[in-house]
C-alpha cells in the first residue's frame, strides 16, 4: 500500500490561506494533531494574517484625493526597456549570465519583504512604548492586548480565536447554507455539533470553523447582527465542570465562558454586555439539549 504523501510546508500554508479542498485539509488537520509544532507555526501564521489585515486593511480603503488621481492622470509612461528573455545574447554586456539576473531579482524582493516585515515591527513597538509613556505620565494603567487581558484559559482561546477569524474575508470555513456538511463536520472533527439559533436576538448564523484546541480540536460558530457586528460561540473539550467564572471585558470584547456537557463554551463578542450575557444564556439553553437541535 502506498504511503500517504508527505505534508510540506507549502500545504501548510495553503490551509492558512483557504486553498485546499475537504478531503486535503482533513488530512493537514489531522497532521496538525500529531505534530504540534506544525499545528503552532499554521496558528501564529493566522494570527499574523490578522494582525497585517487589522493594521493595513483601512489604508487599502482609502479613496485617493482627485490631486494624487489628476498627478497619476499626467505622468507619462515610462519608456519601456528591453525585454528580458532567457536567450543569450552575445554581444550584450552582462546578458550572458540572465540566472544570475534573476536570482537577484529574487533576493532584493526578499530583501525588499523582510525589510518591510522589520518596519512594521519597529512601527508597532514604537506606537506601544508611546502609548505607555503617555498613560505613565497620566497616571494611568495602558491597556494590553485582548491576547494579554485573558489568560490562558478557555476564554481566553476562545478571544484569541474569535481575534484570529472574526475580520478575515472568510470568517468560517463552511457556510451556513451547507448546515448538513457544517454539522457532519464539527461532529467529527470535534465531538459537537450543535448549532443554537440566536436570530430570535438578532444574530444570524453565518457558519463555523475548527480551530486548534488543546488536546483535541476546536469548534467555533459565527454569527451576525444587522449592523455588522460578529459574535463567536467557541467549544472545545473540557475537564469537570466548576463554578462559572464571571464575565471577561477587554479591547471593547466581552467573553462569557459556561461549561456543559463534557465541553467548555465562550460566547465572545462585542456587544453590550447585557446583550451578550442574553445570547450566553439563550446558547446555553440550545447546547443543553442537543437532540433538539439536531434533529
Amino acid at each position: 500500500m502506498a504511503s500517504a504523501p508527505r505534508i510540506e510546508e507549502t500545504d501548510l500554508h495553503a490551509l492558512v490561506d483557504g486553498e485546499l479542498d475537504a478531503e486535503r485539509r482533513r488530512r493537514i488537520e489531522d497532521h496538525l494533531l500529531q505534530h504540534p509544532e506544525h499545528a503552532a507555526l499554521v496558528e501564529g501564521w493566522r494570527r499574523q494574517n490578522a494582525a497585517l489585515r487589522a493594521a493595513f486593511e483601512p489604508v487599502a480603503h482609502e479613496i485617493p484625493p482627485l490631486s494624487l488621481k489628476d498627478a497619476a492622470a499626467r505622468a507619462p509612461a515610462p519608456a519601456q526597456g528591453p525585454i528580458e528573455t532567457g536567450a543569450i545574447h552575445w554581444g550584450r554586456p552582462g546578458a550572458s549570465r540572465p540566472a544570475q539576473r534573476l536570482d537577484e531579482i529574487r533576493a532584493n524582493r526578499r530583501r525588499q519583504a523582510l525589510l518591510s516585515t522589520l518596519l512594521t515591527l519597529l512601527t508597532g513597538a514604537a506606537v506601544a512604548g508611546l502609548a505607555a509613556l503617555v498613560f505613565a505620565s497620566r497616571g494611568e494603567t495602558p491597556h494590553p492586548p485582548i491576547a494579554a487581558q485573558f489568560t490562558q484559559n478557555y476564554a481566553g482561546r476562545a478571544a484569541l480565536t474569535y481575534g484570529t477569524y472574526v475580520s478575515d474575508p472568510r470568517p468560517v470555513e463552511i457556510d451556513i447554507s451547507r448546515r448538513g456538511e457544517l454539522v457532519a463536520w464539527l461532529k467529527e472533527r470535534v465531538g459537537f455539533a450543535v448549532t443554537p439559533d440566536l436570530a430570535d436576538l438578532g444574530l444570524r448564523l453565518m457558519g463555523g470553523r475548527v480551530a486548534p484546541g488543546v488536546a483535541a480540536p476546536a469548534g467555533l460558530l459565527l454569527y451576525e447582527r444587522a449592523d455588522g457586528a460578529r459574535v463567536g460561540l467557541y467549544f472545545e473539550r473540557a475537564e469537570a465542570a466548576g463554578p462559572a467564572p464571571p464575565p471577561r471585558t477587554g479591547a471593547g470584547v466581552t467573553a462569557i465562558e459556561w461549561r456543559a456537557g463534557g465541553f467548555a463554551f465562550a460566547l465572545v463578542g462585542p456587544l453590550a454586555t447585557e446583550d451578550m450575557q442574553a445570547a450566553a444564556e439563550h446558547a446555553a439553553r440550545a447546547v443543553a439539549e442537543p437532540a433538539a437541535e439536531n434533529r
